[in-house]
């Protein structure tokens, strides 16, 4: 009889502890991750992130004449709340050098009612890209620290 109390005393622990997990979960989830989704990156899209992110390398002032083609694959474009985020990888070279696709993705935001901006590059890691949310959403990663 007293093992079959300490059995009933482990199960309800267990389911205890699995319980607190679920609310643990659910309780990191903010209003702000819960409103982030993917969007379908429209054909015209491609064209504006390479003009900006064209731009954007020709006013830094460690590159010269650049050649910069793509972008390069797919295009993540999400959104939270009402800004819109999209990463995308491009082609380069400058500076004489072929870099490739080098410390990318470049990071693009598009604040509510305003244009998109090219924010630089990752500098190859991802997180701080956009939200979390939204780069797990791409399936870029599974978590970011902080």
């Amino acid at each position: 009889m007293r093992g079959l109390r300490l059995t009933a005393v482990a199960l309800a622990a267990t389911a205890l502890v699995g319980a607190i997990s679920v609310a643990s979960a659910n309780a990191l989830a903010t209003p702000a991750a819960a409103s982030c989704h993917v969007l379908a990156a429209p054909g015209s899209l491609e064209k504006t992130l390479l003009g900006l992110h064209r731009a954007y390398e020709r006013h830094q002032p460690d590159v010269h004449n650049p050649t910069i083609t793509g972008p390069v694959g797919r295009i993540d474009l999400g959104a939270c709340g009402a800004e819109r985020y999209a990463l995308a990888w491009f082609d380069a070279r400058y500076n004489g050098l072929y870099f490739g696709t080098e410390d990318q993705p470049e990071r693009f935001i598009e604040p509510s009612g305003r244009g998109w901006r090219d924010i630089g590059n990752t500098g190859g890691d991802p997180c701080g890209a956009a939200p979390t949310a939204l780069l797990m959403a791409w399936k870029i990663v599974h978590s970011c620290p902080g």
